[in-house]
């Protein structure tokens, strides 16, 4: 039997944060093809969370707030995506984000 091996502090900070739905299911669909794969990252496409239950014209909204949030990280240019392991990054729904912030 195989698992995906992830931290404590990790799932529950998961478990305490407001994620929509979306925001869930994308954020486990990652962890699952990087942590479950015994890797760092997930080499995905922005069609393979329709797997997950997420239509593709949310997918790049949710991804978007998630990034925005500093819970995923990207590269589009490897087509990567990870989680970001560092939670004091995390922001929180209900905190302000500054976009402007240098």
């Amino acid at each position: 039997m195989t698992y995906t091996k992830i931290e404590n502090r990790i799932l529950d900070k998961i478990l305490t944060s407001n994620f929509t739905k979306r925001q869930l299911k994308i954020l486990l669909f990652i962890i699952r093809f990087s942590y479950g794969l015994g890797r760092k990252y997930a080499v995905l496409k922005k069609k393979d969370f329709y797997f997950a239950g997420i239509l593709p014209y949310h997918v790049e909204e949710e991804l978007k707030k998630l990034i925005l949030r500093g819970v995923v990280k990207w590269n589009p240019k490897l087509g990567i995506f990870w989680s970001n392991r560092n939670l004091k990054e995390w922001i929180d729904k209900r905190q302000k984000v500054d976009l402007f912030k240098g």
